[in-house]
């Protein structure tokens, strides 16, 4: 009797632990469903960086950490970070056309390279450039260029009204007389160089109603007036303090696209609808606080851990840049960093994982474990990618990404919570919940330098090997970081550095930036001037 009562006793508890398992993945789906569903629902409007939704969004993730035990850090959940959203055009603006002024943004609008609070008035004809007056000038030379939609009418713009500011126009209006395919719009983010004088534009609906049928000259006074435009976003931190030296962060971002008015959305109509992110990420959002509640509740007790929601990161890792500046988590306090973004669309045929980062530390491949069943796993050595742990890889700290992949329906409004694979996210919770837990027995990871991914990333004939602070909008382009043995780290670069000048070519933004890149071939040798610490520098520069 006591060898069957021992037999059954084997036998059962592999029974019984399933069982506790698959009831524990049920509870898990549930309520995986109820969060990402509230996260992803329209009452959020796309939870976009300083929106009300994110506001609603931050509530919910602040009540669900009080409601499980898990204190904010540092006696606060919420970490605000302000940031720069363009130029916004002042009341002060006025296109006055023969003593109408224009008020109707359909009509005309400035452009935001103009020059600040500085009037021009004048008689103008339209081919007629004379010097110190308003110059009256066609956008398009022709009705193909009016209809072609590769047409970059904002850099022509500027390349004309540089021009005309140098042969001496106190001003430009240029006008549309074609009916442009593809209408000329307000671009507040735009960083081409300000130019000297005031620069605007009719649109082919101003054209036809204040100067179409006038013959002779007109009467042009103009002055614009623009001003930075700001907004503020909030990252929320939850804290499980063990007394440990060292502190784990494990963040996702919470951030969406709202409406599409960031220009991110990859929506092809502009029609102002709810981008919802379920997938992207409101999956990685929920997986953090699950994991948070998790990790509080187990005997993990070697590191602190910081969870850390992240918001601003689809407008360049606003976010996450900020909060590491402004906490200075670096690697003297950080064990590693862990990041989950885009974790809810594992497929069910292929079970693709990719897990980035792993060349980061020499730790990660005892821990990660590519032969795991559940996953195909495809690694990714850098620690720089496309989301947050980028921020922590440049403060030295070792770093992994987890991510299930593409699908047509990212940055448009049909990432929604009815496509999430939630018993894929189930398991894949539990994988990365492995990974802490093995993490434990191992001493503080090593940190390794890497190479820079080329996923996702825009093509160029050469790269500087640097990675831009997106947020920066003071002139030029803020390096955030630099990659091993690239060409910006064998010149002297470093983080901090402002690009100003790449050989010839003037930088004052990231689309100057990214022009006079693609101005030069492998095996170019040529200057950078950075500005550092205040005083400019001259660096000679090769690209391999």
């Amino acid at each position: 009797m006591r060898f069957l009562a021992v037999g059954a006793l084997v036998l059962a508890t592999p029974l019984f632990i399933a069982t506790t398992s698959l009831a524990k993945d049920k509870k898990t789906i549930k309520e995986l469903k109820k969060q990402i569903g509230y996260l992803a629902s329209d009452e959020l409007e796309g939870r976009r960086t300083g929106s009300n939704g994110e506001k609603k969004a931050a509530e919910y993730i602040i009540a669900y950490y009080q409601q499980n035990g898990i204190a904010a850090y540092k006696g606060n959940y919420r970490y605000p970070f302000s940031f720069v959203t363009g130029k916004e055009i002042m009341p002060l603006t006025s296109i006055i056309i023969n003593g109408q002024k224009i008020t109707d943004l359909s009509e005309a609008f400035p452009l935001p390279f103009s020059v600040n609070s500085k009037r021009a008035t004048g008689d103008a004809l339209a081919g007629v450039l004379e010097h110190g007056n308003v110059w009256l000038m066609p956008l398009y030379s022709d009705a193909d260029e009016a209809k072609d939609a590769h047409f970059d009418w904002e850099k022509t713009a500027h390349e004309k009204a540089k021009e005309a500011a140098e042969q001496g126009a106190a001003g430009i209006l240029f006008y549309d007389n074609y009916g442009a395919k593809y209408e000329p719009e307000y671009n507040k983010k735009s960083d081409y160089e300000t130019l000297d004088v005031p620069v605007g534009i009719l649109t082919y609906k101003g054209y036809k109603k204040y100067i179409e049928k006038i013959d002779g000259s007109v009467a042009i006074d103009m002055m614009v007036v623009l001003k930075k435009a700001e907004m503020t976003g909030t990252n929320i931190a939850a804290y499980v303090d063990n007394g440990a030296k060292h502190t784990v962060v494990i963040g996702a971002h919470y951030d969406h696209l709202g409406h599409g008015e960031d220009g991110n959305s990859l929506h092809a109509k502009k029609d102002g609808q709810i981008h919802n992110g379920a997938d992207d990420n409101a999956s990685g959002t929920v997986a953090l606080m699950q994991l948070a509640k998790r990790i509080k509740n187990s005997k993990l007790k070697k590191y602190n851990y910081l969870f850390i929601h992240f918001s601003g990161e689809e407008l360049g890792l606003l976010g996450s840049k900020a909060i590491v500046k402004q906490e200075q988590l670096d690697s003297t306090k950080l064990a590693y960093m862990l990041n989950m973004d885009m974790v809810g669309r594992l497929n069910d045929s292929t079970h693709a994982l990719t897990i980035g980062g792993v060349g980061t530390s020499p730790v990660w491949g005892r821990v990660v474990d590519k032969n795991n069943p559940s996953f195909k796993i495809s690694y990714d050595s850098a620690g720089v990618g496309p989301s947050d742990h980028s921020s922590f890889y440049y403060q030295g700290v070792p770093v992994l990404f987890f991510f299930t992949g593409l699908h047509t329906d990212y940055h448009k409004p049909s990432d929604d919570a009815d496509k999430i694979n939630y018993k894929g996210q189930a398991m894949l919770m539990n994988y990365i919940y492995s990974v802490v837990a093995k993490m434990e027995k191992e001493p503080k990871p090593a940190f390794t330098p890497t190479k820079q991914s080329t996923v996702g990333k825009v093509r160029f004939k050469v790269t500087l090997g640097v990675m831009p602070d997106y947020s920066y909008q003071n002139g030029g382009v803020r390096i955030d970081g630099v990659t091993e043995n690239k060409p910006a780290i064998k010149a002297g670069m470093k983080g901090g550095d402002i690009i100003i000048q790449l050989g010839e070519y003037k930088v004052t933004g990231m689309q100057t930036y990214m022009e006079a890149l693609g101005k030069f071939a492998e095996g170019d040798k040529t200057e950078v001037k950075i500005m550092r610490d205040g005083k400019e520098l001259a660096l000679p520069i090769e690209f391999k």
